[in-house]
């Protein structure tokens, strides 16, 4: 483009210098005429022929320039070429510069059909998680943990995942994704973290592009999929949890899939990807938080809001290697996995039972603690407790596991001597409600108040 103004600049130099020259060589002849008296010069035929000649030059440079300029005539094609293609190249770019989400476009374009395996029977497909770990991943965990993760899952949409360094709080994650044949997406917290753009990205005014992270690509991902999409937040309490995750622990709660929508942009341009309606996209019931946690100096707490919207798995000892099975991978669609859910609670038979034992422990703990729990916590003990039984636990197990984690870490915040004082006649009243041997992950839990 820039050799082309050059040339039609030179162009119109030349031109103009020509003429100046015919006109000096056509005012001399006329002075040189009137001076000597003689005018058969000028009426000479060659004299015309020259001038005609001379002029052809500038006129046929000056029609080249203005068809040109005009894109009238294609003397030089290849500039009528390159300007088309410059031309093009604009509107490209014009384009471009109107599409916000490149990556999000790309999920768009893109299709993928999944053949689902079938599971009927939520025992065997616990059993068989815990198979591959052992067979395909070297991963060891004790049918509890493994029935409690799967338990976890079908719960709640949100999960902690506890317990010292090294006991494999990630790698269950990333094995079960990759049993049920879908990559598990890590996102490492970062300590800055304050507010839900530094999960989802923003609208970069300068570039005019927004900032796609992997959680907003997989969020859109799972739009298009029945499969299971695990998001793991590695290290989630390294910053505070209640500030960039706010409004993910509203949103999840909704049972209306149509009601979990999040505001990506506050407003819509016609280029956007086909799911964001309105800056809106919708959270499918096929995404599951995972989030790994460390209690030390470098962490903060997590909250009881974060705490009672999530169920919890502590890794704290490593199982002991055992002989399984080669099992492969078992492709299971997130509709089929919910199912297994709805039928384990259809199923149950002992609700009554269930709910005088959680009126007990709460009448018990109002007594001797002064603490109590609300209907959130009751909903997922009356899912928790049914779907751990299906997936081949015991219902006492089962009460015990839930009460240890959930509701007794609330003494956590309670002043320990108070809470060491109470705690024999705690335990008495424990054990004439559920029996001596029963109870036994909570009095373990317990004995950390002693003070000896």
């Amino acid at each position: 483009m820039n050799k082309n103004r050059k040339l039609n600049k030179l162009i119109l130099i030349l031109c103009a210098i020509e003429l100046c020259l015919i006109l000096f060589f056509l005012g001399y002849l006329l002075v040189y005429s009137a001076v000597i008296g003689d005018d058969s010069l000028i009426t000479s035929p060659a004299l015309y022929m020259a001038a005609i000649f001379i002029s052809i030059t500038p006129i046929g440079m000056l029609i080249y320039y203005f068809g040109i300029r005009n894109r009238k005539i294609t003397i030089f094609k290849f500039e009528v070429d390159e300007q088309k293609e410059t031309n093009k190249s604009k509107k490209v770019i014009k384009d471009e510069k109107r599409k916000r989400f490149s990556e999000l476009l790309k999920i768009d374009d893109a299709t993928e059909e999944v053949d689902f395996d079938d599971v009927f029977d939520l025992k065997v497909f616990t059993e068989q998680f815990r198979n591959f770990c052992a067979s395909k991943k070297k991963l060891y965990y004790t049918e509890d943990d493994v029935r409690s993760f799967i338990t976890n899952l079908l719960t709640s949409k949100i999960m902690i995942l506890q317990g010292m360094s090294g006991t494999g709080k990630t790698s269950i994650a990333l094995a079960f994704e990759d049993f049920v044949g879908n990559p598990t997406t890590v996102i490492p917290v970062q300590p800055a973290w304050k507010e839900r753009s530094d999960l989802i990205g923003y609208f970069n005014e300068f570039t005019k592009k927004f900032n796609e992270t992997p959680l907003l690509k997989e969020l859109y991902r799972s739009n298009y999929s029945d499969k299971i999409f695990i998001i793991v937040l590695d290290e989630m309490n390294i910053a505070r949890v209640e500030y960039y995750f706010a409004e993910f622990l509203s949103l999840l709660e909704y049972p209306n899939e149509d009601q979990r929508t999040i505001e990506v942009t506050n407003d819509s341009w016609p280029k956007d990807p086909r799911l964001i309606k309105e800056g809106r996209m919708q959270i499918k019931r096929n995404v599951y938080f995972l989030g790994t946690a460390n209690n030390d100096e470098s962490t903060f707490s997590i909250s009881d809001k974060v705490y009672d919207r999530s169920m919890i798995l502590n890794l704290n000892n490593k199982a002991t290697s055992f002989e399984a099975e080669e099992q492969g991978r078992v492709k299971i669609s997130n509709e089929n996995f919910e199912n297994l859910a709805k039928e384990a609670l259809n199923s149950y038979k002992n609700y009554d039972g269930l709910r005088k034992k959680i009126n007990a422990i709460n009448d018990i703990l109002v007594e001797h603690f002064m603490i109590t729990f609300g209907n959130r916590m009751v909903n997922q003990m009356l899912s928790y407790v049914p779907i751990y039984v299906a997936c081949g636990g015991d219902e006492d197990e089962a009460f015990d596991d839930f009460v240890s984690k959930k509701i007794l870490r609330k003494l956590d915040g309670k002043d320990v001597f108070k809470v060491s004082s109470a705690l024999p006649s705690f335990l008495d009243s424990l054990n004439h409600e559920f029996g001596r041997d029963k109870m036994v992950k909570c009095k373990k839990y317990l004995k950390k108040f002693e003070i000896r």
